[in-house]
């Protein structure tokens, strides 16, 4: 009969260290447990997080809304979070404590400590703020899609959805000098940080018809699909001029959405879509926003409005979902 009070082996085992680590376990439910500390693996580094920011693109999985995740539930643990900072413990080329922009290749980033690829990891300045750090993946993110629009000098642009990302193109198609950035949303508070960002025009949609509001402006060259809804399409393809370039960008909820597509022909429009900044290098776009912000060129400070610890992260989720309390960009503090 096994008695573990003799057994030495077990008696000489210490137990593996313990982290703190979150995962939605059923939509609208996150759990916040302790997991074995990652072991990690050759070729990877070991990361103990600072700062994790809550995307719109998360929000899906929180709520069992998109479509990719329905019926999945219990969720990887860490998901769904994949906008991180943190510091190196130990691993690759890096410098014990030193500051890294981390790309976890699971969007996993609800975790104390994590194991990625060396390669998914961008330095940051020591002295960038951490929480201005973590806005370095949407803004590069943002970059790429950019790139693929081309020159906006002297252009009207339209951004269909002032969330952390539409806020992100209204600063920086501004700064890349168009002439008209028009804010476009249905929430006031986030209208007036599209002002202070660099909108020139904005729209709230809960107080009047878009399409006749861009009617009075004359209509725009460029316009950005940020919400990831059929009206905000809608809107995009409504608002630009003849021959005018609408940017899928906003990710909708299910895999088809209604299209109109006799006007999009007949206004002899063109599409372009962008999603993950993965294309070529994918480093490239985040090493790119790190050195805007660093600089100064861009301040992605206005939109970062709360902050949770990783004990309440069920409050941080239900909070950016159901935008409450002003809320832009949440952050969850380690």
């Amino acid at each position: 009969m096994y008695n573990k009070k003799f057994c030495t082996c077990c008696q000489d085992r210490e137990e593996p260290s313990k982290m703190r680590v979150a995962q939605i376990v059923e939509p609208f439910k996150v759990v916040v447990k302790d997991l074995p500390e990652p072991v990690r693996a050759p070729g990877e580094v070991l990361v103990r997080m600072e700062r994790v920011a809550l995307c719109g693109s998360d929000l899906p999985r929180f709520s069992g809304e998109g479509y990719r995740f329905r019926g999945k539930y219990p969720l990887l643990e860490g998901q769904a979070a994949h906008e991180c900072v943190g510091r190196v413990v130990e691993g690759g080329s890096f410098s014990p404590g030193e500051r890294v922009l981390v790309l976890p290749p699971k969007s996993n980033g609800l975790s104390e400590l994590l194991s990625v690829p060396e390669g998914r990891l961008v330095p940051l300045p020591e002295d960038l703020d951490p929480d201005v750090s973590v806005m370095v993946q949407p803004l590069g993110t943002v970059l790429h899609a950019l790139k693929g629009i081309g020159d906006v000098l002297g252009k009207d642009v339209a951004v269909v959805g002032q969330g952390p990302m539409g806020l992100l193109f209204t600063a920086t198609l501004r700064r890349l000098g168009a002439k008209r950035v028009v804010g476009v949303d249905l929430l006031g508070y986030r209208l007036k940080v599209a002002r202070e960002v660099g909108a020139t025009d904005v729209i709230d949609v809960s107080r009047r018809d878009p399409v006749e509001a861009f009617a009075e402006l004359g209509g725009v060259d460029v316009a950005v699909e940020a919400a990831g809804s059929p009206e905000a399409l809608k809107t995009c393809i409504e608002a630009l001029r003849r021959g005018g370039l609408l940017v899928q960008f906003g990710v909708p909820k299910e895999p088809h959405v209604p299209f109109p597509l006799d006007r999009f022909l007949r206004k002899d429009l063109r599409m372009a879509g962008f999603h993950l900044a993965s294309a070529g290098n994918p480093l490239e776009p985040y090493i790119l926003a790190r050195d805007y912000i660093a600089s100064g060129w861009i301040d992605p400070s206005p939109l970062i409005t709360h902050h949770f610890n990783l004990e309440q992260v069920q409050r941080a989720y239900e909070t950016a979902y159901r935008k409450k309390d002003g809320v832009v960009k949440a952050m969850v503090v380690f």
